[in-house]
């Protein structure tokens, strides 16, 4: 089952929110200089349906949230930066546990790519085993 484009769309900029580029004492490359898309083929691909069917809904709750967290009403992409960040924040301090957790299960998620990458992994400083990116990569190299 594919995902729409526009899921796509909110689904990396909740990636781009969680893993940023270029942040004062973090990474130089985020989930923005990756090809996380394609990650996320590989993924639908071979992952359970259930896997997948859960993922593509808490897009949707993460999407949809400012108006019940921030009280505005707009999509989390329409957010600048500091306001989708703040959003997700909020929900990781809330007291329920499945709102709590949307934000670590969409950063966990995207870290399963985004480490997968020797580029990222030379970065971080963990040896590099292997410098062929993994085969979801494709042609483009990060």
């Amino acid at each position: 089952m594919s995902w729409w484009s526009f899921e796509r769309r909110w689904l990396a900029v909740i990636w781009q929110t969680l893993l940023p580029s270029g942040t004062p004492g973090g990474l130089a490359l985020g989930a923005r200089d990756v090809p996380l898309d394609r990650f996320l083929d590989e993924l639908i691909a071979f992952a359970p349906r259930r896997v997948t069917l859960g993922a593509r809904l808490c897009v949707w709750l993460l999407t949809f949230c400012p108006l019940f967290v921030i009280g505005r009403f707009a999509l989390l992409s329409a957010l600048d930066d500091d306001e989708r960040l703040a959003v997700l924040q909020k929900l990781a301090a809330s007291d329920v546990y499945l709102v709590r957790e949307l934000p670590t299960l969409f950063k966990m998620l995207g870290a399963l790519g985004f480490a997968g990458l020797p580029a990222v992994q030379a970065e971080v400083g963990i040896a590099v085993r292997d410098e062929a990116p993994p085969d979801w990569v494709g042609a483009e190299k990060p």
